[in-house]
């Protein structure tokens, strides 16, 4: 349903989703629709509500527009670059944290593990959906998240712009920019937050990375 109704919207963009084989024609479009069609399917499966629909459209492997729907939380994410971001069309934002002690960070739980041996904060359960995951710094319902190795593009995509219009940014580990439609769209670890604690938690993934070097 997804595939032929958004086609039809631009006929001339590729397509790239966990559920259809890959085409290497996306690698040469400027336009590119970016959805999985449900994110947190362990969630779903289970029962649990944190699972979403996303759908991104990349420009030049940017996004320009973003949606994540979660119909089992009632919320809506939506976003055009440089139009802001909402949920349920009311407009959303970060929080203003930017201690690392005194944010709410959700992730998998050996990661969340690693980061207080670094520098102490409240831990938060794991939303099972990336894209929530996301959403939720977003709209301020948390401060942080982390991301494992090996997320894909439409795990990440549509919510990456929800955040970027909402006051936040999401890295990788290091700090490196986030590239789309790549020839392999997967991901290393990633980082994200609002903009005014990016600093401290990038800083704090530096001395992890340190400590875990110096134990190899």
């Amino acid at each position: 349903f997804l595939r032929i109704r958004l086609s039809a919207l631009l006929p001339e963009a590729a397509w790239l989703s966990e559920e259809t084989v890959d085409d290497a024609l996306r690698l040469s479009r400027r336009f590119v629709w970016v959805v999985d069609t449900i994110d947190g399917t362990r969630a779903y499966m289970s029962g649990l509500p944190d699972w979403a629909v996303c759908v991104a459209l990349l420009d030049e492997g940017e996004p320009i527009l973003g949606v994540v729907h979660a119909p089992a939380s009632h919320a809506t994410y939506t976003t055009l670059r440089g139009g802001g971001a909402q949920k349920n069309g009311g407009a959303i934002s970060t929080t203003p944290v930017s201690r690392l002690g005194e944010a709410r960070i959700a992730g998998p739980k050996p990661m969340l593990d690693a980061l207080a041996r670094i520098e102490p904060f409240e831990p938060v359960d794991k939303i099972p959906s990336l894209a929530l995951r996301l959403a939720r710094i977003a709209d301020g319902s948390i401060d942080a998240g982390l991301i494992s190795a090996d997320a894909r593009d439409w795990d990440l995509a549509a919510a990456d712009l929800i955040l970027r219009e909402s006051g936040g940014t999401m890295s990788g580990g290091a700090g490196e920019a986030v590239v789309y439609n790549r020839a392999t769209p997967v991901h290393g670890v990633l980082v994200a937050s609002g903009n005014g604690l990016s600093a401290p938690l990038l800083a704090a993934m530096q001395r992890l990375r340190e400590t875990q070097s110096q134990r190899l």
